[in-house]
């Protein structure tokens, strides 16, 4: 669990360490195409034709021989590459026509080379984490995200600080990287078998078959990005730019229940989950791996996300140092944080619902919160009342997580771990309100 945690903190950390050093070495006009392309990077990681939640789906329950998984893999592979082909075709031909020589050849073949290769390597360490091999894909993951910090900065200190060197650099260390986790996951899925393995070739049709299947996905994947990210420029275009500042920084503080504290806990369950379901027959495994999944969340959310909305004041003013936005900030963030730590319980339902497959309720769901909440931001936005955007996110988390628990609650094959996963939340958080109520009538 600690090398899980430091796995999905490890990105985070190394850009708050290395980002300003990038920023001081290329300046402000080079960073800022950086600044795209890691915006870009974290995008279409997330947005990766669904082949990691697939692949990661089949690898946990177990049910495939390796054989079949290598197989599903390397299927996996063609469709990614096939994607990223025809993105560099059109990124050649944006450069042809729009943008001339303001960016070198070099920079949009690398970029996308660059994405290429990150996207299969998170592929593997899905794969690898599916598999419960933690430490192994969590090593890989820390060692490789530092030395591609470390190796990127000595290169633009010591060789040139332009934007080809950084791409290039990027791009051979995380070469090295994708080879290294490539090699592992196949070695790892190929330990302890007899004999020889033999990799049946995918073809075209098959890459297309499995693309189609993470059509939904695909969709989930993009809604999820575009209401994360979309709420930025809504304020900046329709309130005022210096709105969003204070709102970026208290959704950035907001987001650690989800993005660091119950991350890892659903990486470490959802495999384990996924794989005793698809073996019980009649044991009552899957169901005590689901309630310690759910106990889990709530132990390492809950405590810290109501310390940190108690205390959110004095933190932001020692996060920040003295402000005139902080009070500013720490009411976004007395609206925000319910929500989004009832967001952190998502990560629940929806490891049942991957179980049942049931893809396309949260293509369709993800994509109707999606549009109203980007329309309600919009009509906020508009009034130039940013704190009622911070209700329509807070509303946005919570609905997300309500809806898939009632749909996961509907569903015959999962209906028995959403309904008591959701009665043992429901219990804790009533009793931790209680508590925490009591505690405030007392103080006050």
């Amino acid at each position: 669990m600690m090398m899980l945690y430091a796995g999905r903190s490890s990105s985070l950390l190394v850009a708050f360490l290395f980002l300003p050093l990038y920023s001081r070495l290329l300046g402000s006009s080079q960073f800022g195409i950086v600044a795209v392309i890691l915006s870009l990077q974290a995008l279409l990681v997330m947005m990766d034709l669904g082949m990691s939640t697939l692949t990661s789906r089949e690898v946990s329950v177990g049910t495939r021989s390796n054989q079949s998984l290598l197989t599903l893999v390397r299927t996996a592979e063609l469709s990614l590459s096939g994607f990223y082909a025809l993105s560099l075709f059109i990124a050649l031909t944006l450069k042809l026509l729009y943008f001339g020589e303001s960016v070198s050849w070099t920079v949009v073949v690398g970029a996308v080379l660059l994405f290429w290769l990150l996207v299969m390597q998170n592929l593997y360490y899905c794969s690898l984490i599916a598999r419960g091999s933690y430490t192994l894909g969590s090593g890989l993951q820390i060692v490789g995200v530092v030395i591609r910090a470390c190796i990127t900065a000595a290169a633009l200190n010591w060789l040139s600080p332009t934007l080809e060197i950084f791409i290039i650099t990027q791009l051979i260390v995380t070469a090295l990287h994708w080879g290294l986790s490539r090699y592992v996951l196949t070695s790892a899925l190929v330990e302890g078998v007899d004999g020889e393995i033999l990799i049946t070739r995918p073809t075209v049709s098959d890459a297309l078959a499995l693309t189609k299947m993470g059509g939904a996905l695909v969709l989930f994947s993009a809604a999820g990005a575009a209401v994360t990210q979309l709420d930025k420029p809504i304020i900046s275009m329709f309130a005022s730019a210096s709105s969003v500042a204070p709102y970026y920084l208290a959704s950035l503080l907001c987001m650690t229940p989800i993005s660091i504290l119950a991350g890892p806990v659903s990486q470490y369950f959802q495999p384990i989950f996924l794989r005793e379901a698809a073996r019980d027959t009649g044991g009552d495994g899957a169901q005590k791996t689901a309630l310690r999944f759910a106990l889990s969340v709530f132990v390492v959310t809950a405590v810290p996300t109501l310390i940190l909305w108690w205390f959110r004041v004095p933190i932001i003013d020692l996060w920040m140092g003295a402000g005139e936005n902080n009070a500013t900030i720490a009411t976004y963030v007395a609206i925000l944080l319910p929500g989004l730590a009832i967001g952190a319980f998502g990560f629940i339902p929806y490891s049942q619902l991957i179980y049942a497959k049931d893809y396309r309720f949260q293509a369709v769901m993800s994509a109707c919160l999606t549009v109203v909440t980007l329309v309600l931001a919009t009509i906020a936005a508009v009034g130039k009342n940013v704190e009622a955007v911070c209700y329509v996110y807070s509303a946005y988390h919570t609905a997300s997580t309500v809806v898939s628990w009632v749909r996961a609650s509907t569903l015959s094959g999962v209906a028995s771990y959403a309904r008591s996963t959701a009665l043992l939340v429901l219990t804790l958080m009533l009793g931790s309100i209680a508590v925490f109520g009591l505690a405030l009538y007392i103080l006050i």
